[in-house]
């Protein structure tokens, strides 16, 4: 077990108010991934499988994700490239086996990136804004670093010339979030 996946074990395996107060005081950008690890091991304590698992299971969802906005943006074989790649980039090899929030936190903008996406193509209507402010919100949650997404999209909509209520749209997802 590695050092920061140690810190997750030993905080995830405390009660809910002994991790609400650690986080008032130190790594409260974990706080929420805590809490989550927490409910999980309640469930099931499979020691280093249930650690990190779920880092294994969002980086396969992340690396899909990758393939379905390539393929959305630039067709089939750019798309199953984009998720291949995704998944044999070093560092996203390193996350998708360290219990810590990272993982997660790039399936959630991976997933808000797909639906940024598919809500500018016009194709689905308000429920693709919703779900991607969720997202955005989710993956802010889980690290603050997160929300940097929101200034690429943003640009995004700068740059892209879409039309009026899409950005309208974006804004009111973006400010939800």
């Amino acid at each position: 077990m590695w050092r920061d996946e140690s810190v997750t074990y030993q905080v995830a395996h405390r009660g809910v108010g002994q991790i609400g107060e650690l986080v008032r005081h130190v790594d409260a950008v974990h706080g929420v991934y805590y809490l989550l690890m927490h409910g999980l091991f309640a469930v099931w304590d499979g020691g280093l499988l249930t650690l990190r698992l779920p880092s294994v299971v969002a980086t396969a969802a992340a690396a899909a994700l990758v393939a379905l906005t390539g393929r959305r943006l630039a067709g089939r074989r750019a798309g199953l490239w984009s998720g291949v790649t995704f998944a044999l980039v070093p560092l996203v090899q390193m996350y998708a086996q360290e219990g810590r929030s990272y993982a997660l936190v790039c399936a959630l903008v991976a997933l808000a990136t797909y639906l940024f996406v598919r809500a500018l193509d016009g194709g689905g209507g308000w429920w693709l804004w919703a779900g991607y402010g969720t997202a955005v919100a989710a993956a802010g949650w889980l690290h603050e670093f997160a929300v940097l997404a929101l200034a690429a999209h943003g640009v995004t909509v700068a740059v892209s010339g879409v039309g009026r209520a899409a950005r309208v749209r974006w804004a009111v997802a973006a400010v939800a979030a």
